[in-house]
């Protein structure tokens, strides 16, 4: 069995990664994704973090534990194709938006220790560096103003969803 198999029998799978993704564990009421699946170099692997044993959330995706392994036959001798996961664009919006904060974090405490240099008193190895990093800042701070950019349209896209949704 491959990973994309198993997705394709799990809900709310959403990707975190090259091979690594989050979706709603079927063996508890989930309401958000707790299940963390990644591929190993043999198997896939499992992690509810509710504490769900592995053989339960295999169980209730009619599998066994032999079914995680990747030379293990698919059932019914073909394979699902896997839904494609829906964008969640708010939780989108809410990591570019983090990282927006974290460059602005980082470019004001840059640009705040530079404020406190005497050029002056500098050798040109470290007026070049003190340089550097004060580019680096304002390069982070338009970064911010990018990321913010992109995190309105993505809430603007979930409002817009949402109201297709209600509209229906």
């Amino acid at each position: 069995m491959t990973a994309l198999d198993l997705l394709s029998r799990l809900e709310g799978v959403r990707s975190r990664g090259t091979g690594k993704w989050w979706a709603r564990c079927p063996a508890h009421q989930d309401n958000s994704p707790s299940l963390s699946i990644g591929e190993g170099t043999d198997r896939i692997l499992l992690y509810c973090f509710a504490l769900c044993e592995k053989r339960d959330i295999v169980g209730a995706l009619g599998l066994t534990m032999a079914d995680l392994f990747f030379d293990a036959p698919t059932p019914y001798g073909h394979r699902p194709i896997p839904r494609q996961a829906k964008l969640d664009y708010t939780a989108l919006a809410f990591r570019y938006e983090l990282a927006a904060l974290d460059r602005r974090l980082r470019a004001d405490s840059v640009l705040k220790a530079a404020r406190n240099f005497s050029i002056e008193e500098l050798d040109d190895l470290d007026l070049d560096r003190l340089i550097g990093a004060v580019a680096s800042a304002y390069s982070d701070q338009d970064r911010a103003v990018f990321l913010e950019t992109v995190a309105d349209g993505l809430r603007v896209k979930a409002f817009q969803e949402r109201e297709a949704h209600h509209a229906v």
